[in-house]
């Protein structure tokens, strides 16, 4: 199984001015099984700004994309209408309890707005089929509305694990726009109980964005006995990266024996972009 890992593209304001025809380029030499985009598609969740993702999206010659929503991507009340129009559009995991639910603004007031959807989460499972095996894509939603900070909500987690224990699947990967190992000045608030769910369920890996920053962490929880990897990737094209520079990353035969890591970094140059690889983990 091999994966291209993309996050923060950052369509809008923050996007940089660097030619993306050259970067898909090289995203495409990149023969991925699966892309996980994991979040802040947008810079302030305008539709241009998706309809430029889907764009791009488009371009990418793989036939299975998962994408995510992050915290820029839902600056907007109709952010979670226009990311599942542009972006993915399928059914959404409902809350177990609605009457417990604690994250702000999950439900929007249908007496004070007209919309298609109140409902603000965009949670998801997907399952795909590569080399043989059945793998198994945990898809959450750790933004708060207008708000940098993530939070993932008790009652969405508990509808997910009860619907995984209907499915059969050899691998479970779960997607999260916020860290849930490793923070910035804008963190998971309930980091604790994402990293719980991930280890109760058996989750092999966890594939974040956010922090425009790579950073790759294995957690070891001696009384469970149970254990995953992290995998953050920086921004792939965002103007305002201070703390390192443009990347993806991409990883070869992913949880084999013949593992390969690379991250891949970019930088705009008057003929358009270098490109500088190092490989990780060996």
């Amino acid at each position: 199984m091999d994966i291209l890992h993309i996050s923060d593209i950052h369509f809008g304001p923050y996007h940089w001015s660097a030619d993306d025809s050259l970067l898909l380029d090289r995203l495409n030499a990149f023969k991925a099984d699966l892309v996980f985009n994991t979040g802040d598609q947008t810079s302030d969740s305008l539709q241009g700004e998706f309809e430029e993702t889907r764009a791009f999206l488009s371009k990418l010659n793989c036939p299975n994309i998962v994408s995510i929503i992050g915290n820029h991507d839902k600056y907007s009340r109709r952010s979670h209408e226009m990311f599942r129009e542009f972006i993915h559009d399928g059914q959404l995991i409902q809350p177990k309890d609605p009457s417990k639910v604690d994250k702000h603004k999950l439900f929007l007031d249908e007496t004070k707005m007209n919309l298609d959807s109140y409902f603000t989460d965009v949670n998801y499972l997907r399952q795909i089929k590569v080399d043989g095996e059945d793998i198994l894509l945990v898809c959450i939603d750790t933004a708060l509305f207008q708000s940098d900070f993530g939070l993932m909500e008790e009652q969405i987690l508990r509808s997910l694990a009860d619907e995984m224990t209907k499915l059969t699947y050899d691998r479970a990967l779960l997607l999260s726009h916020h860290p849930i190992l490793s923070t910035d000045n804008d963190p998971l608030i309930s980091s604790r109980r994402v990293t719980d769910f991930v280890l109760d369920q058996g989750i092999e890996a966890v594939f974040c964005g956010h922090t425009h920053e790579v950073d790759i962490v294995k957690l070891s929880d001696l009384v469970r006995g149970r254990g995953f990897r992290q995998f953050t990737s920086g921004s792939l094209s965002s103007a305002n990266v201070s703390r390192d520079t443009n990347m993806f990353c991409t990883y070869e035969n992913f949880g084999t024996p013949a593992e390969v890591i690379t991250i891949t970094r970019m930088t705009p140059t008057v003929d358009g972009l270098e490109f500088t690889e190092t490989v990780v983990g060996r």
